[in-house]
C-alpha cells in the first residue's frame, strides 16, 4: 500500500511539473491607459461647465503588479493626431500648449496597479469655433513594457458652442387618477453632447437613464439663427 501511495504522489508531482513547464500564461506587466478607449466618442470628450478650467482624470495602469517601483513619463504625442484623423475621418486641431497642463512624470509603485494623472484644460485658450485634440502618450516606463495599442489617450473638444455640462432643476408631480399624490423638486447635472455640427442630445428631465432624450438643433437659415427641440425616438414611441 505504501508503495502504491509513493507512486501516486510521484505521478502527481510529475503532472504538476509538466503543466507548469508548458504553461503559456505571460504575467509580464505592461502600461496602458485604462480609460483610453477610442471606440466611444463621449469617453474622452471634454465638456466645459461655466468654469474656465476642467480637470480630466487619465488613469494609467499596469496589467500586473510591477517587480519594482519605476518612473513613468507622459508627453504630448502630436504625431498620433494625424493618424487619428485619418482613421476616424475627423479634422481635430492640436490643442495649443497654453490650453492644458499635466504632470509629465510620476513614480509608479510596485504595490499598486494604477495611478491617476490630472489633466487641466483651459477654455479661455481655445477657439470655440474649432475642434481640438490633446493626444497624451506613455513615452517611457523605466524599462517596463508599454502596450502600443492603448498607450495614448485622445482628449478632444468640440466646436459646438452649446455643448457643455449644465445644472438643471425640475418639478415632478405624481398622480393617482385625478389626485396629486406627491410633488418633488430635483436638481440634476446633464451633459449636452454633440451628434453632428448642428445637432446635440441632452437627457429629458430625470429619465435619461431610460433613454429619453431631447434632440436639439441649432443652425443658420438665411443668416437667421434657428433653435429647434424635438423628442428622440424613445420618447416619440412611448408617448
Amino acid at each position: 500500500m505504501r508503495f502504491l501511495r509513493l507512486i501516486l504522489i510521484a505521478s502527481l508531482i510529475f503532472v504538476y511539473s509538466a503543466c507548469k513547464k508548458n504553461s503559456s500564461v505571460d504575467l509580464t506587466p505592461s502600461f496602458y491607459f485604462l480609460n483610453g478607449d477610442t471606440s466611444s466618442f463621449s469617453n474622452t470628450l471634454i465638456l466645459f461647465t461655466s468654469s474656465d478650467t476642467i480637470t480630466y482624470n487619465a488613469i494609467v495602469s499596469s496589467t500586473y503588479l510591477l517587480p519594482r517601483n519605476v518612473n513613468v513619463t507622459l508627453g504630448v504625442v502630436s504625431d498620433s493626431l494625424a493618424s487619428y484623423n485619418a482613421s476616424h475621418g475627423t479634422d481635430y486641431q492640436l490643442m495649443p500648449a497654453n490650453a492644458y497642463s499635466f504632470q509629465t512624470q510620476y513614480n509608479a509603485s510596485d504595490s499598486s496597479v494604477f495611478d491617476t494623472v490630472h489633466v487641466s484644460i483651459y477654455k479661455h485658450a481655445l477657439d470655440a469655433s474649432k475642434s481640438y485634440m490633446l493626444p497624451i502618450g506613455i513615452t517611457d516606463a523605466g524599462g517596463i513594457a508599454i502596450d502600443a495599442g492603448t498607450s495614448t489617450i485622445y482628449l478632444h473638444t468640440t466646436s459646438s458652442v452649446l455643448s457643455g455640462i449644465y445644472n438643471s432643476t425640475g418639478i415632478k408631480t405624481l398622480y393617482t387618477a385625478d389626485s396629486v399624490t406627491s410633488v418633488d423638486t430635483f436638481e440634476i447635472t446633464k451633459s449636452l453632447i454633440p451628434v453632428t455640427a448642428t445637432e446635440s442630445d441632452i437627457d429629458y428631465a430625470d429619465l435619461g437613464s431610460n433613454g429619453w432624450k431631447y434632440k436639439l438643433y441649432f443652425y443658420l437659415s438665411n443668416g437667421t439663427p434657428v433653435f429647434e427641440v424635438n423628442p428622440n425616438d424613445v420618447i416619440a414611441t412611448s408617448v
